[in-house]
């Protein structure tokens, strides 16, 4: 076994520590809430980079300042398994009584890790799926909750090991490696005992425990350093696990240790339907892998793109004619591996690009334009300007050093690029809003690089740890609310590229644990926020992080519907789900057309 070849295992718990941490808040219907525009100077009189320094180090301190660790504790506590369909209903307290009549049917979906140890990192728990469904008002089915384990082939060999021992008490798993971070020879002796003790050579865990995705009606449960697995959702309310460790009729080849990657994140073009992935390796170059794929993941194109260093992108996006390929600085270095330290780490010295890539060819034809460093793990969007210039919007965040994404949480803000393609410069990269710490951008998929007017996103309240119930992360954070950005300036001058143009506050205790999912509204223009979140009690010094996450009564959880054009307002519905949710990572809306 190559020592290159294990650092695949971690790169994950990057992309949790900064952009996939730990979310929070909810909103009750009767939210006091205001819409605020925070106001963005206009191009000719842009704050200097050293006062946007400023002003987002004034904003980062105030989370640090307010956090409430007891609340991010209980949200991280593993929860079992609910796998047969319960009934939802409508909070008595909602504005309206039925779902929206606009809301389009189907069913929302929320994955994340479960099951991990206390010894362990949150991300080696097993990929778990909420499932709440959304019917027609015509239809006879109810509004159904469940959550159910991915059965990913790592569970399946578990199981295989526990029946063949005979042993009730058998608890043959896996071995995390993320708990031993930021140290990295115990990663490799876990591999290396997983090996043995499973007889395979994909020693590490395909968790699927990150994102969702679908093209066509065929959906994938994703963890970007494994092969995905195939799942399905019934109009009943129950998933289940279709192919195991699926690689896509060949789309995905194979690699030493985790048997593959597929980016955890990938757009689809609303026009052609195609589904683009970016992928990384750490194990020889090109150390990035572009596949395009027609609809119901049928392999079209595929390319490899040369970068100096095996690096972690979590996302990309697209334009119609361009792939967008972050080329930011966290690295992948072996030699680290060797000197028992974390072997990803945030390298300025690296340097920053963004990479153009043509669609639909198989050649490395990227362009490249240098940028100011950093770290951006989820875009927005990219598109095509009329002068040929491609616009990027992400959140990007700037680490303090080396280990601040394994030691310590880094926020993230919104930014914008501007590159030009027939000279290879960039135009222009500025900080639309240092104010506001932001996590999880989201806009409409009809918009997907095309230009959009605005993104939603997560607003980051708080900052801190202890974290208590896993090894890494050692610090969290809770986010509060929901927020709307303008991504260009409004024609009457109203407001400017980068204001809020519209927020939705979370009441006290309440705590987010999915990411805005934007649903577009049937029939007519607009879009719906779908938000799972869950109430934590303020800490009465009695009971434990544990103890109300467990009681099976002090946490509940709610799906709210938020118009996007009327945040302030509060949800337009309120669902009450049978049992509370916990922490997890990225979204998924299933159109009830493609649901079985």
């Amino acid at each position: 076994m190559r020592f290159s070849s294990s650092t695949a295992i971690v790169v994950a718990l990057s992309s949790f520590l900064q952009c996939n941490h730990v979310i929070d808040a909810f909103s009750l219907p009767t939210s006091t809430t205001t819409t605020t525009v925070t106001q963005s100077p206009s191009s000719s009189s842009r704050p200097s980079p050293k006062e946007i320094q400023q002003r987002q180090e004034a904003a980062e301190s105030v989370a640090r300042s307010i956090h409430d660790n007891h609340a991010m504790n209980a949200l991280f506590v593993n929860i079992e398994e609910k796998p047969k369909p319960v009934p939802c209903t409508i909070s008595s307290n909602s504005r309206t009584s039925n779902l929206p009549s606009d809301l389009p049917p189907g069913c929302i979906l929320r994955i994340g890790p479960n099951g991990a140890s206390t010894n362990e990192g949150f991300l080696d728990g097993d990929g778990l799926v909420h499932c709440i469904t959304l019917p027609p008002h015509d239809s006879e089915y109810d509004i159904m909750y469940s959550a159910t384990y991915v059965q990913t082939k790592g569970r399946k060999l578990e199981r295989a090991k526990r029946i063949k021992s005979k042993d009730k008490n058998n608890e043959s798993t896996y071995l995390g490696t993320l708990g031993a971070a930021p140290n990295g020879l115990p990663m490799l002796a876990s591999l290396i005992q997983n090996g043995v003790n499973f007889a395979t050579i994909d020693v590490q865990k395909d968790t699927c425990n990150t994102a969702m995705a679908i093209s066509g009606d065929r959906v994938l449960a994703l963890m970007e350093q494994s092969p995905p697995t195939e799942i399905e959702f019934y109009k009943s309310g129950q998933m289940k696990t279709v192919d195991s460790c699926t690689r896509l009729d060949g789309a995905i080849p194979w690699a030493p240790v985790n048997g593959g990657s597929f980016g955890a994140h990938g757009r689809t073009d609303p026009e052609t339907k195609e589904r683009i992935h970016v992928s990384y390796n750490s194990n020889e170059a090109p150390f990035v892998r572009v596949d395009t794929f027609e609809e119901g993941w049928k392999l079209t194109s595929s390319k490899g793109v040369d970068v100096a260093a095996p690096i972690m992108v979590h996302d990309a996006c697209l334009t119609k004619e361009y792939v967008v390929i972050l080329d930011f600085p966290l690295t992948i270095r072996p030699k680290r591996f060797l000197q028992n330290l974390f072997p990803v780490e945030y390298e300025p010295e690296h340097g920053a690009r963004i990479g153009l890539a043509r669609r639909g060819t198989t050649a490395d034809d990227t362009i490249w334009f240098e940028v100011e460093s950093g770290v951006v793990l989820h875009a927005a969007n990219a598109y095509e300007r009329e002068d040929g210039n491609i616009v990027i919007h992400g959140f990007k965040s700037v680490p303090k050093g080396s280990s601040s994404y394994i030691l310590d949480y880094t926020p993230a803000f919104l930014y914008e690029w501007v590159l030009d393609p027939s000279t290879g410069k960039t135009v222009d990269e500025r900080c639309m809003n240092p104010d506001v710490l932001v996590e999880f951008p989201m806009i409409e998929d009809e918009s997907v690089g095309r230009r959009a007017k605005a993104t939603y996103g997560l607003v980051t309240s708080s900052i801190g740890g202890p974290m208590a119930q896993f090894k890494t992360p050692q610090v969290g954070v809770l986010l509060d609310g929901v927020v709307k950005f303008a991504l260009e300036d409004d024609e009457e001058k109203v407001f400017a590229a980068g204001d809020v143009i519209g927020r939705f506050d979370l009441p006290n205790n309440w705590h987010s644990v999915s990411e805005p999912t934007v649903v577009s509204k049937s029939g007519g223009d607009g879009h719906y926020i779908l938000l799972m979140a869950t109430y934590v009690p303020p800490n009465d010094g009695i009971k434990s992080h544990i103890e109300v996450a467990s009681d099976g009564n002090s946490l509940k959880s709610q799906l709210l519907i938020l118009d996007g054009d009327e945040l302030s307002d509060g949800p337009v519905t309120t669902i009450e789900l049978p049992t509370h949710v916990n922490y997890g990572l990225h979204s998924l809306f299933v159109d009830w057309d493609k649901m079985k």
